[in-house]
């Protein structure tokens, strides 16, 4: 079984041709076909769903879908995702390449039952101080962003959203009041659609059911949790492909494996390290310890806030708050510590360690783990510039190995992500001038990475961790708008400009491999230089960027012309230029 689970998640993440993992199937399982059947199946629902929907990329379709609490639903086998829950009707434009998903253009809400009692849950939650901590973990609503940010810093991100912990929970709560199966079976089915079709949810109600159906004494083993994945492909065809859902499988397996064993926690803990790695580029060295402690608390903030939220009782309120704003304390002072608590690592160094963890595992060797990671830190530091797509904004990340300085913050917590997904440990933040769309993530990253802030004026060097950067403007005495005091900045490394909103007259003359458009290509007066590529930070706007005439106008300075909004993030190193979603990585001719 839990051979057919990975061949079932690297068939549809490696759509189409990862088709060919399933051939050998049937043939390895010949005495029990039945599985080999299953993983065909889920793995051809997740085919059709992907296949349907990459074909209406771009186009218009028109119906009706019910969006759960998780702000998804499936218009046959077509996902749609949407900030409104209950019944919408009307139009959706399929953006698979984007949101791998189809988004709503002109609709009508109608409202649900369950989606009442959610409101209604909601609104007692919220008369409580702790309600954004409480909300997240009762409810699975949205962290604030600097909740988000300190439980990733605590290692305990996967504990305040809703999760199969929350859910085994009160699933357990209601068995050992009731001893009814048919209960525990309808409470079940209710909480799929009152949390919504989470990937966690629904892993963790399936194990549930087959918890409760096997005979006294016997317990679900990995392979169980391995069928309950496949079996969640039933009710979400492209619940293999989802992160959550491959966490929370490998959570569930990794609990299930070592059972009762001595330290069975911590051993569980540094199990979830490599997933950690894999998924998000980073752990928390506190994550163990910080489970530890937490875990029960939570249990008991659990319960407490459930009932809270359907008998909104003041004794009950006033404990929940106490424990909640212990908690919130408690992971206020996680922010103040270093960054190097829960450091970053690039695809290449994941890619050693997890080798050599493997390796280790399966040889039986500590020192092939010790090897990797000293592979890992005598690794050449890779030289790369990203463009990252933060929507309508800008940040520029210049990387020399671990270290990196970005250029801008923007609004978006993109850049977070950037900065944690390429492996920067050591940064440094140049703020080019004092728009929100470039530097309104700015207390954000200095609290989460503790970055060295820059103010760099025309003629000044910038040396950092290897990063070589000079300032083309502006002069220290200079007064002018705001947009006319833009730092621009030179990267001799790739010959380019990262040029913020500074007016194109503004810029300096040369031959360049790149130059970011100012202003996110708006109208551009004239332009005195010479470029390969010319990238543009844009995302969705009302001020019509990026500008049709300043497209006309590089294109006849032969100039090609990359879009975020349409390539996510673009990066750039010494192989060339590349979109990192829909477009392959495509030389542009000059050498570095």
């Amino acid at each position: 079984m839990l051979l057919a689970l990975a061949t079932a998640v690297l068939a549809t993440k490696l759509y189409p041709w990862g088709a060919s993992f399933l051939l050998l199937l049937p043939v390895i399982l010949e005495r029990n076909r039945w599985i080999a059947v299953l993983a065909v199946v889920s793995v051809a629902l997740a085919y059709c769903s992907i296949w349907q929907s990459s074909r209406l990329e771009g186009q218009t379709i028109v119906g009706s879908v019910v969006i759960d609490a998780d702000g998804k639903g499936y218009m046959g086998l077509i996902p749609v995702c949407s900030t409104k829950r209950g019944v919408l009707t009307g139009s959706f434009e399929v953006k698979w390449n984007k949101y791998k998903c189809a988004v709503p253009v002109n609709v009508s809400v109608t409202g649900t039952p369950l989606d009442a009692f959610r409101r209604y849950m909601l609104s007692n939650l919220s008369k409580l101080e702790s309600y954004p901590l409480v909300a997240g973990l009762v409810l699975g609503e949205n962290l604030p962003l600097h909740l988000q940010e300190q439980a990733i810093k605590a290692g305990i991100l996967h504990i305040f959203a809703i999760s199969g912990l929350q859910t085994t929970f009160l699933l357990s709560y209601l068995w050992a009041f009731s001893r009814n199966r048919s209960l525990v079976i309808a409470s079940g089915l209710g909480l799929l659609f009152i949390y919504g079709f989470m990937p966690s949810v629904i892993r963790s109600i399936l194990m549930y059911f087959v918890m409760l159906s096997l005979p006294r004494g016997r317990s679900i083993t990995v392979n169980g949790v391995a069928a309950v994945g496949l079996v969640g492909s039933l009710f979400d065809p492209l619940f293999l492909t989802k992160m959550s859902s491959l966490l929370s499988l490998i959570g569930a397996g990794a609990v299930v494996y070592w059972g009762n064993t001595r330290w069975s926690q911590v051993k569980t803990g540094l199990s979830l390290i490599p997933a950690n790695l894999l998924f998000f580029h980073s752990f928390s060295l506190l994550g163990v310890p910080t489970a530890l402690v937490v875990v029960p608390v939570f249990t008991v903030l659990y319960g407490f806030g459930l009932v809270y939220a359907l008998v909104p009782l003041r004794a009950v309120g006033l404990t929940v708050d106490l424990i909640g704003s212990s908690l919130l304390s408690m992971v206020n002072v996680v922010e103040r510590l270093p960054s190097w608590i829960a450091p970053n690592f690039s695809s290449t160094e994941i890619a050693i360690l997890l080798l050599g963890i493997g390796l280790a595992i399966v040889l039986k060797s500590r020192l092939l783990a010790v090897g990797a990671l000293i592979l890992m830190l005598a690794l050449p530091p890779k030289d790369q510039i990203v463009f990252v797509d933060v929507g309508q904004g800008s940040a520029t990340l210049v990387q020399h190995g671990s270290s990196g300085v970005l250029v801008d913050t923007s609004n978006s917590a993109a850049v977070l992500r950037a900065v944690r997904w390429y492996g920067v440990r050591h940064l440094a933040v140049i703020i080019s001038h004092d728009d929100r769309d470039h530097n309104g993530m700015l207390g954000q990253v200095r609290r989460s990475f503790q970055p060295t802030l820059l103010e760099p004026f025309k003629g000044d060097n910038v040396c950092f961790g290897g990063v070589q950067l000079a300032v083309m403007w502006p002069p220290p005495e200079f007064r002018g708008t705001d947009n006319e005091r833009s730092r621009v900045v030179y990267t001799p490394r790739f010959n380019g400009l990262i040029t913020s909103d500074i007016p194109s007259e503004y810029l300096p003359d040369g031959d360049y491999n790149f130059l970011t458009v100012p202003h996110h290509g708006a109208a551009m007066s004239q332009l005195n230089l010479n470029a390969s590529v010319a990238v543009i930070s844009v995302g969705r706007n009302s001020y019509g960027h990026p500008r049709l005439e300043t497209i006309e106008l590089l294109e006849r300075r032969h100039i090609r012309v990359l879009r975020t909004d349409q390539c996510g993030d673009i990066v750039l190193d010494d192989l060339g230029i590349k979109c990192t979603r829909g477009l392959e990585r495509s030389s542009l001719g000059f050498r570095f």
